[in-house]
Parts: C-alpha cells; structure tokens; sequence
C-alpha cells in the first residue's frame, strides 16, 4: 500500500500530465540519469516546474504525520536512500523506532525539498546536478522557492538539519527570506559527515524521547522517559 504523500504525487502526475505521460515517467528505473544541465537549466524545466507546483499547491506535511522533522542533503548517489549518509540515518532511525515521528527532507538543487518517501521515483531519482553548477542566478531562485515553502514546515515539532556549509547556507537565506521563527537546530556538517548524520540522529532521537506526547501521536514504550 502506497503512503499517503506517494499516493498523492503519483495521482498529480495523472492529473496533470495524463495516463501515458505518466506512466512513461513513473517506468523510468530509479538510478538511471535522465536529467541534467543542459542548455537549459534543471530549475527550468517542465518536470522540475511541475514538482515546484506541488510543493506550493500541494505539498502539506500534515500528510506524513511525523511531527518531527530531518533535513538532509542531496547526494550523487540515487535514489538519495542508497547513499551512505541516507543509509546511516535510516539504519539509526529504524533501530531505535523512530522513523513512524521523524520525517526526513532532502535538500536539492533543482528539487528544492523531497520528502524521502518520494526519491524512488522521477524525477528525483533521476537528474543530476553539480554543485559547481549552480549559479548566482539560480542559487537566488533556490532561496526564493525555498522560502516559499518554509512555513508549510513549521507543522514539525523540531527540525534538525544537517547540511554541508553550501546547502546550510541557503537554508539560512531562506529562513531570512521567511521571516519567521522555526524551531530549528543546526549540525555542523564539516568533514566528518558520517559522525555529523550520527549527532542528527540521535539529537532527534532524544527530542522523541523526551518531549512531551502530542495529540495524535503515540511515543513507543521503549523510547518513553522513566
């Protein structure tokens, strides 16, 4: 059974593009790199448009119901759930039964935010885009998307991100652009990425564990404070 924000972005695709379109792109194999900078830019284009849309006219985390939240990079590697870092999140999420209250974000140039659920499927499992490819032009427009959809965050009891100084820094930006205050901690990336995942962990680990319970949730018996 499909989880409620797949269902959702998988019923927009109909909706929008069709049967056939839709399951044209649906069929693609996660991995495969169909989508890059070209002459025009990944921001631009009509796929990547169509996800902004959903994101501001659809998008609402209440669906997910987790009501803390991680923010993580994008990665080379995909779908980003086979990459080491994506990895390590999740074996340590699973392991101490958290993943049904902490919902993972990634971070991505042109994407703007994925919900982890979504990365198995197109386009996100299926573009590239360097780093050193993102220009003042485009990094602006990042900012500007990014901030567009912030609020729609502030649902999340806590949010950690944990981000290489590039992405972090346009999450600050946007966060300025935003206006508004977010419970927000940040985990120095630096070079130890694997160690900084570990921190982003187990510092939400511990906010589940000693939060008070929310309407609505239930904190596993083995995670509650004695």
């Amino acid at each position: 059974m499909l989880c409620t924000i797949v269902k959702m972005y998988i019923d927009y695709l109909y909706q929008e593009l069709g049967k056939e379109p839709a399951e044209l792109i649906l069929s693609f194999p996660p991995g495969i790199k169909i989508l890059r900078n070209s002459t025009q830019n990944l921001f631009e284009h009509p796929h990547v448009v169509l996800w902004h849309n959903f994101l501001f006219n659809h998008f609402d985390p209440r669906v997910c119901s987790k009501p803390y939240a991680i923010i993580m990079p994008c990665s080379s590697i995909k779908p980003y759930r086979v990459s080491p870092t994506h990895v390590i999140i999740d074996s340590i999420l699973f392991k101490n039964g958290v993943t049904d209250y902490v919902q993972v974000y990634v971070l991505s140039e042109p994407m703007i935010l994925v919900p982890r659920e979504l990365d198995i499927y197109y386009p996100f499992a299926n573009y590239d885009y360097p780093v050193n490819e993102l220009t003042p032009r485009y990094r602006e427009k990042f900012v500007e998307l990014l901030s567009m959809i912030l609020p729609k965050l502030k649902y999340h009891r806590k949010i950690i991100a944990v981000l290489p100084k590039h992405h972090l820094s346009i999450l600050l930006d946007s966060l300025k652009e935003v206006g508004e205050e977010f419970d927000l901690t940040v985990i120095e990336y630096g070079k130890r990425a694997f160690q900084s995942i570990k921190i982003a962990a187990i510092t939400v680990i511990n906010y589940v564990k000693s939060d008070e319970p929310l309407i609505g949730y239930t904190i596993p018996k083995h995670l509650q404070s004695e």
